[in-house]
């Protein structure tokens, strides 16, 4: 079956590094892989196995398991469970039937089912109920044949079922008292606290009104995958209610201690559906927390539907009176003014966005011989160091460093003895006899050029290539994959340049309308245009480029944290497909020719087929 991003791995090595963690990825080549000498290629080969596995997290060159309760929603692993049992009582009955799906991404990538024998007689209203029968589970396993697979399956995930208590306590009576150790979301209590006001909250109800295609009908695996389809459609509900993690969404709290909220709804009275800028303000005047939205009616009542059982929020609608807003023509417009807004008026209540979050640079050591990308955090010592940054995200800077190793012969062994694997396919400066001095000038002077957008375009050329060859081949997730990688390395040079180039720089896009492009100008970091045109509209690019050129007065110089505002218009390039351009503006020629580039590429793909591309600087 698909795995779109991530393959399971084997209970034994999550179980290996767990026991042991933090472990080195030699201590789990030899104790676990059973290899004796792998030549220093021991974190190559432990990172080929766990492929883009959540549940494992690099602390520099040491491997550990991730807290699945720490997690984001948009990249935590869930196992959707059911189970058929003789009846109502965890105590005195037992399961007949597992039905599992894994859920990554929004897609099911794995089941798990199987029959029960429970070694009791199902009672008769039970067999009505599911049609399974005696007869039917007389030569199926045990539970205690059946549960260390189910553990195997769920290990490292965060477990989900409609009625969670129900479903749990038959695990945990089974496990001798024992509760799994998976955090543990219940969307029978998710859809009451974000969907007030329905009738009914049974599976099937539910299913139906949320348009699920999948309907329950009381076996395990349809009744699993019918709670995956409301999971799927809860998580972006959960996601505008400012619910982020796995744990803050296992904290939510509904009932009737929080319905006083209720109260207040009349302060979304008035505010637009539009883009844009709220304000929640005290009885001071005091801007408690400013947001954005694509809808600022929504996202406002939100607040007040007594839906969202965080304490933070909880406090911070108890203190408001007012809400003010201000429309936005855009949601990239309303990603900006947050950003302003927030350094400018430093609300309580917003506890990101400020500047101060710690970040994340690349380091290189040159004091070594042969010094390799690693990534440090902000702070970090830099004597005799090379540091490339900061950036704010450790999961593209790690896409960025993997994609290096693919770019460049990063040292992978001492080079004392036969090639490496790396050094066989010519990957490995020892290896393949290139010197220190040869290694200082070619790969770290070549890895800073290419961070820094000051050259390198020829090596992301190469990946350009590799990957369309690939999708030729129909080898789509290697193609995806490094797809991936290419954005991480193209994101971290887009910011790079924007924020730190003088003058003003221009990047054009296609847009989510066809036929559209965009275009946005920058100085320093700071947005000070961005409009949208016809793919042909070359006039109408000139009269704007015209009329920024005229208007601009150094409005990004000396703007503290200008870097962030080019992080807000990266990640939102990111959700384009096809070619991004950046060039600096000096007259209104160097924005049509990079417009025009754009189009043509757009139109190509149109007419061609598409293989995802990326940004050119």
């Amino acid at each position: 079956m698909r795995r779109p991003g991530w393959r399971y791995v084997s209970r034994s090595l999550f179980g290996f590094v767990k026991e042991r963690e933090p472990v080195r990825p030699e201590v789990v080549a030899a104790e676990f892989l059973s290899l004796a000498d792998t030549n220093g290629d021991a974190r190559p080969r432990i990172e080929k196995i766990i492929g883009g596995d959540p549940r494992f997290l690099w602390e520099g060159e040491y491997l550990r398991t991730m807290d699945a309760s720490q997690l984001s929603l948009d990249e935590a692993p869930f196992v959707v469970f059911d189970l058929e049992t003789t009846g109502t009582s965890a105590k005195e009955g037992g399961v007949t039937e597992f039905g599992a799906v894994k859920v990554y991404k929004g897609e099911v990538v794995e089941e798990f089912s199987t029959l029960v024998n429970p070694e009791a007689p199902i009672f008769p209203f039970v067999i009505r109920l599911t049609g399974i029968t005696n007869d039917m589970v007389a030569d199926a396993p045990t539970i205690s044949e059946v549960l260390p697979r189910f553990e195997e399956f769920v290990e490292g995930s965060v477990l989900v079922a409609h009625n969670s208590p129900f479903d749990c306590s038959f695990v945990t009576a089974a496990r001798g008292g024992k509760r799994l150790p998976n955090p543990v979301l219940d969307t029978l209590k998710l859809a009451r606290i974000l969907i007030p006001g329905l009738p009914r909250y049974r599976l099937s109800s539910l299913a139906a009104h949320l348009g699920i295609r999948q309907m329950p009908n009381h076996r395990a695996l349809s009744d699993a995958s019918a709670t995956a389809g409301v999971l799927v459609k809860l998580l972006p509900m959960l996601e505008e209610a400012s619910v982020r993690t796995v744990g803050e969404a296992t904290s939510l709290r509904g009932g009737k201690k929080e319905r006083p909220r209720a109260k207040k709804k009349h302060l979304a009275d008035g505010v637009p559906n539009t883009p844009g800028v709220y304000y929640f303000v005290n009885k001071h005047g005091a801007v408690l927390y400013v947001g954005k939205a694509k809808c600022l009616k929504a996202r406002v009542r939100s607040y007040f539907n007594g839906g969202d059982g965080r304490r933070k929020i909880g406090r911070l609608v108890r203190e408001t009176v007012k809400v003010e807003y201000r429309e936005t023509e855009t949601e990239l417009h309303a990603l900006i003014l947050e950003a302003r807004e927030i350094r400018r008026l430093l609300p309580r209540f917003n506890s990101a966005g400020r500047g101060d979050r710690p970040g994340w640079f690349i380091k290189l050591d040159v004091r070594e011989a042969y010094p390799v990308p690693v990534r440090v955090p902000e702070g970090e010592d830099a004597d005799g160091a090379i540091l490339l940054g900061p950036y704010r995200s450790a999961g593209v800077l790690d896409a960025c460093i993997e994609a290096l190793g693919r770019i460049f012969p990063l040292r992978r062994c001492s080079g004392g003895g036969e090639p490496c694997l790396y050094g066989q396919m010519g990957r490995c400066a020892p290896c393949v006899g290139m010197g220190a001095e040869e290694y200082e000038a070619e790969v770290v002077e070549g890895i800073a050029t290419l961070l820094r957008g000051e050259g390198g375009e020829e090596h992301l050329a190469r990946l350009l290539v590799e990957r369309d060859r690939l999708a030729k081949e129909l080898e789509f997730e290697a193609a995806a994959r490094l797809r991936d990688l290419i954005s991480g390395i193209e994101r971290i040079r887009l910011v790079k340049t924007l924020a730190s180039a003088e003058g003003l720089q221009a990047v054009v896009a296609p847009s989510t309308e066809e036929g559209m492009i965009e275009v946005f100008v920058l100085s320093e970091g700071r947005l000070v245009a961005h409009r949208g045109f016809a793919s042909d509209d070359e006039e109408g690019v000139s009269g704007f480029a015209e009329e920024v050129l005229a208007g601009h007065r150094g409005e990004g110089a000396g703007v503290k944290n200008g870097a962030d505002e080019a992080r807000v218009v990266a990640a939102y390039l990111k959700r384009r497909s096809g070619v991004v351009e950046a060039a600096r503006m000096r007259d209104a020629a160097d924005l049509v020719a990079v417009a025009r580039k754009v189009s043509g590429a757009v139109e190509a793909e149109g007419s061609e087929g598409s293989v995802e591309g990326g940004a050119k600087l």
